[in-house]
């Protein structure tokens, strides 16, 4: 099949972004170990060798078999659900959101507690992806950017879900984001309020759950330890709660 050296070199920075290997011989060699069926020959002398410094608009004719390997490793269908995907114009703010990051909310109580999560955004089949992962489950949304702000609805194959949304203005690649959730608590009461996403450098798989007091993160020498203290430390600007529910009457409106 015909495909242009501006897709090859989109398919390996993807593949690169999904083994976090580099590209070079020794990260294409990695590359193709996991990829299965491929061999570093053909990362490296077919595609990767043979690209370099010609025309993005220049077309190769190569093989489908191993293109599909490649294209199914990052998550497309085919190649040719790859190209298709590449041929609509993606929206560059959302890609460059792309990355690991840690969620931050405080629990809906007065304790003070900051919740940790990892969560994970990248592209699969020309569509953004966020992955929160929680103690008990792994939530999944797709993004989608309106007026300036990210929207999500992150769901679980068990049906538990929350939605996000977030403030991104026209920013690239901003390092901390903030942002409002709901959603319902184990007791299954509605709940809401402020959340952060801080996006950092480390491999998803060394990201942890983690609870953790806002008395002692006010003490640590972490400079984003202390600046996450003090923008959750009052519940009443972080945390939303409906009344205890008795009778669904006016009277369930009253302060208890």
């Amino acid at each position: 099949m015909k495909i242009k050296v501006s897709q090859l070199d989109r398919l390996l920075f993807l593949l690169s972004e999904k083994t976090k290997e580099s590209l070079d011989r020794a990260g294409l060699r990695n590359m193709a170990s996991q990829i299965g069926g491929i061999s570093e020959d053909y990362l490296y002398k077919k595609l990767f060798y043979v690209i370099r410094g010609m025309n993005k608009e220049h077309s190769l004719s190569l093989r489908d078999a191993q293109l599909n390997s490649v294209a199914r490793f990052i998550g497309f269908k085919n190649i040719r659900d790859f190209i298709s995907a590449s041929l609509a114009p993606a929206d560059e703010q959302l890609r460059s959101l792309v990355g690991n990051y840690l969620a931050f909310v405080r629990q809906n109580s007065a304790q003070g507690l900051i919740f940790q999560s990892p969560v994970e955004i990248k592209e699969s089949e020309g569509q953004f992806v966020m992955s929160l992962k929680g103690p008990s489950w792994t939530y999944q949304g797709i993004l989608k950017i309106k007026h300036g702000c990210l929207f999500i609805h992150l769901e679980t194959p068990e049906n538990k879900s929350f939605y996000h949304v977030y403030k991104i203005g026209t920013s690239r690649s901003p390092k901390v984001i903030q942002g409002i959730f709901s959603g319902v608590s184990t007791a299954f009461d509605p709940i809401g309020g402020r959340a952060v996403l801080l996006k950092v450098n480390e491999h998803a798989g060394s990201l942890k759950n983690q609870a953790m007091h806002i008395r002692e993160l006010s003490k640590s020498t972490v400079l984003e330890h202390k600046k996450l203290a003090a923008y959750f430390k009052d519940y009443a600007k972080n945390n939303l709660s409906i009344n205890k529910i008795i009778s669904f009457g006016m009277e369930d409106l009253e302060d208890s």
